[in-house]
């Protein structure tokens, strides 16, 4: 292959697309997480906030483009979980989780960027 090929092909890749997509699928796993870490039952011992109705579990959403993705919660009471108030102690169940996925997301982007461009 030319290095004039190799130009055309990497010129047809939409490098914005697969990053959009990888960042999504990135924020989903660590959203995902944040979900599962809200299911103890209230009453046991734990860091992050118990499992009562599931509210706070089903507020969890992601939203992403080409070049970042949030984790976010449309709940108030994931503020007050995660950074405390004046009678509950902090449990921060984003920063905590998010923090262990980070690099796991980061090598995944990278991979499905590097795939797309061997595929071209």
């Amino acid at each position: 292959m030319s290095i004039a090929d190799l130009a055309r092909r990497l010129g047809r890749l939409d490098l914005a697309e697969v990053r959009h997509t990888a960042l999504a699928a990135a924020a989903d796993t660590i959203a995902g997480q944040v979900r599962a870490a809200l299911s103890q039952p209230p009453g046991t011992d734990h860091d992050f906030p118990w499992h009562r109705t599931g509210a706070l579990a089903d507020s969890i959403g992601v939203s992403a483009d080409a070049n970042e993705a949030v984790v976010g919660s449309t709940s108030e009471v994931a503020h007050y979980q995660e950074f405390g108030t004046a009678t509950v102690p902090p449990r921060p169940f984003f920063a905590a989780i998010a923090a262990a996925g980070a690099e796991a997301a980061a090598e995944s982007v990278g991979a499905a960027i590097a795939d797309a461009i061997r595929s071209a």
